[in-house]
């Protein structure tokens, strides 16, 4: 049976719980059903939409300017409204980001929100506000916690004591049946580091990803990975797969990571990406734009003022040389059916199913 949070969340709901259950499996596959009809019919869904709650952040990482660069902050009614717009029109999936989205003092009616819809809710948080908070943490069906290496690396990376607290909220999630997956990214030192992360991810049964450092203005036009050099990110990337070989808990799948091999820091162009088509994103002041490395070319505040889902069918493609952001690409991956890449994505979910079970 499911983890109690989630199960706290169906009994919320009125009716039966067995109704309850049903809707939400109704749901789920809904939104499934809804992309493939248009994806035969050329036509656009916002299958899977990231929603930035907030720009601010209790961290200040060498590698993010974000929280330099503050926005108006949506409601958690505006965002609420936003969901259901957005479910309407074949949302399935949503990712929770920031800044830290756990400093919006809303984010747990947000969870909430996405829940009772049936909508696969996601988080990427620095874990230093999940125990705190683990009441609405709880109920998400996956959290990405950011761990860049071990403790003298990650904190000065980072912030002075957010390791521990990436650890501990790890400790807390997994007690609480939550799925946890981590994201390291590959600085110089993180790239010299990367055993530690996989040594943590085998002794506490989780998958790592690993991505390459992106501009710290978080701008496509801006070179990928600026203090690598190509033959590094080659070299990195052969490793990667070497290990992932070998049986390593390594999130990313093969073929993202032979993208790497083959294109270098790039994992692939944006007119070859799903961006702006069957996913996006929203920034806290309600921009939508097809991916947060291209949101300067969006207009400021549109999904406000012409409604999320009408912002999201006029979002025109991005436009840039790529990126090397592996969730993208690995959606991608599965939206142009790599049988490897589904069936990554397949034995990390079945394996999340079973760890959730009490």
């Amino acid at each position: 049976m499911a983890h109690g949070g989630h199960r706290r969340v169906y009994e919320s709901l009125p009716g039966c719980e067995t109704e309850c259950y049903r809707r939400c499996v109704l749901d789920r596959l809904r939104p499934i059903v809804e992309l493939g009809v248009r994806r035969l019919a050329g036509r656009k869904s916002p299958y899977q939409m990231t929603l930035s709650l907030t720009n601010r952040c209790n961290f200040r990482c060498e590698y993010c300017d974000l929280p330099l660069n503050p926005l108006p902050e949506m409601s958690g009614e505006e965002w609420c409204g936003a969901i259901d717009e957005l479910h309407g029109g074949g949302m399935g999936r949503v990712s929770l980001i920031g800044g830290e989205p756990l400093i919006f003092k809303q984010s747990g009616m947000v969870i909430r929100h996405l829940k009772k819809r049936g909508i696969h809710a996601a988080m990427n948080t620095n874990g230093w506000f999940v125990r705190d908070q683990i009441d609405d943490v709880e109920l998400l069906d996956v959290v990405c916690i950011t761990l860049d290496g071990p403790r003298e690396i990650h904190d000065r990376q980072r912030h002075p004591g957010s390791y521990d607290r990436a650890i501990e909220a790890i400790e807390i999630l997994k007690s609480r049946g939550v799925a946890v997956v981590t994201m390291t990214v590959l600085t110089p030192a993180g790239a010299d580091n990367m055993d530690h992360v996989l040594a943590v991810a085998r002794d506490m049964s989780f998958k790592a990803f690993l991505q390459l450092e992106h501009p710290s203005s978080a701008d496509c036009m801006m070179p990928m990975a600026p203090r690598m050099t190509d033959e590094r990110i080659s070299d990195l990337a052969k490793r990667l797969l070497a290990l992932k070989d070998a049986g390593e808990p390594i999130g990313n799948s093969r073929g993202t990571i032979q993208l790497h091999i083959d294109n270098g820091r790039y994992l692939g162009t944006c007119d070859g990406c799903y961006a702006g088509q069957y996913y996006g994103y929203i920034l806290s002041d309600g921009t939508v734009c097809p991916c947060l490395l291209t949101h300067r070319q969006a207009e400021a505040g549109n999904g406000r003022r012409l409604g999320f889902l009408e912002a999201f069918h006029q979002m025109p493609p991005p436009r840039g040389p790529g990126c090397s952001c592996v969730p993208t690409f690995e959606v991608n991956q599965i939206l142009n059916f790599d049988v490897g890449v589904l069936w990554n994505a397949l034995d990390m979910t079945l394996r999340r199913r079973d760890r959730a079970r009490v």
